[in-house]
């Protein structure tokens, strides 16, 4: 442990226990260690990882609570502070209202979400470091199948100017369809501020299918407007008391422009100067497969392909819980094209990860 990692744990460690001693707080989280082998060009790397993710328990009164989730994570490149859940919720008669670092996600249940707040705050039922802003939200509920959200979050645009980024999403239930419909105005998308999503989710036999539809306007004459459209199916069935298969497949037709922000959001790295994308619409496939072997242990297999050049990246991950309250996860990352495909090798290396957590 270097010594600012030592420093930090050692300030938030006596504000926790100030804070136990004080009130009737109390602290959960996960401590985990992350260890990755990346092979690219015929060289490896390895990379190691140690997380550490803590939770008050605040008691919350009548009215009001207080949410506190942050995680430290340590590796070769420093140490990072990050925190999920830093806010306070007050309720009110006909609405409640939080502020401060909190989720924000408009998500519907799909892999990929076309008409979130932020695009890419979920991605194959994984939060996103987009999910957690700075905002204020007010949620009004209108009965228990239909509510509206105002979120507004503050971004730094320049050294002395502060742009709001906003929204509001109304959502309600139509003949058992799950229906929503939000508007979005980003002043710091120079190319189009006003966003209109609409998303729909319901069951078709034994099989749920979804659907959603983003329209972004264009505030130039010379640049389009911008589509994506999304058409999802999935289907579980429970095989006994404890054994589950799930499946989750969907095509997401969506433009050039939007396939780079989507990959940089995906891969966390700004990769758009060597992407060379024709100027034209791109299909995406995603998929899950998933099985709880027993109450312990279950494997998946994520899939994320380019329909265009038959590339695609595979995910096959498996979960067991050892002796001792801990979670052992192996996953690996594999893609199937060495060409200038989307998903090729330079883009997607092999990897190979292992992870122990301990939850406590």
């Amino acid at each position: 442990m270097n010594k600012k990692l030592l420093i930090i744990f050692s300030f938030l460690l006596i504000i926790l226990l100030s804070l136990t001693a004080s009130a009737e707080v109390e602290i959960g989280g996960e401590v985990g260690v992350d260890s990755s082998v990346i092979f690219n060009n015929n060289q490896s790397e390895f990379y190691l990882t140690e997380n550490l993710k803590i939770k008050l328990f605040i008691p919350q009164t009548k009215s009001a609570e207080v949410k506190v989730d942050f995680e430290l994570r340590n590796n070769q490149f420093g140490t990072n502070t990050t925190f999920k859940k830093l806010y306070i919720k007050r309720g009110y008669n006909n609405f409640n209202i939080s502020l401060g670092r909190q989720p924000v996600s408009w998500s519907f249940g799909s892999l990929i979400n076309p008409v979130d707040f932020n695009f890419g705050a979920e991605i194959m039922d994984q939060s996103q470091s987009a999910k957690y802003i700075d905002a204020a939200k007010i949620y009004v509920p209108v009965n228990w199948k239909t509510g509206i959200e105002l979120v507004a979050n503050p971004q730094i645009s320049t050294k002395t100017k502060t742009e709001t980024k906003t929204g509001i999403r109304a959502r309600t239930m139509i003949n058992n369809y799950d229906l929503s419909l939000n508007y979005i105005n980003d002043p710091l998308d120079i190319n189009r501020k006003n966003k209109i999503g609409l998303s729909l989710k319901g069951d078709l036999g034994p099989l749920g299918l979804y659907s959603a539809v983003s329209y972004e306007k264009s505030t130039k004459q010379t640049i389009e407007d911008e589509n994506i459209y999304l058409l999802g199916l999935d289907y579980s069935k429970t095989i006994n008391y404890d054994q589950r298969v799930y499946l989750q497949g969907e095509v997401i037709n969506l433009s050039s422009i939007k396939l780079k922000e989507f990959a940089t959001t995906l891969l966390q790295a700004d990769i758009s100067d060597n992407l060379e994308l024709d100027e034209k619409r791109y299909n995406l496939l995603a998929g899950n497969i998933s099985y709880s072997i027993n109450n312990f242990s279950s494997v998946n297999l994520f899939l994320l392909g380019n329909i265009n050049d038959s590339s695609f990246a595979l995910t096959p991950q498996y979960k067991n819980q050892l002796p001792g309250n801990i979670d052992l996860t192996i996953s690996s990352i594999l893609a199937t094209s060495k060409n200038k495909d989307f998903f090729n090798q330079e883009n997607v290396p092999l990897s190979i990860n292992f992870n122990l957590s301990y939850s406590f």
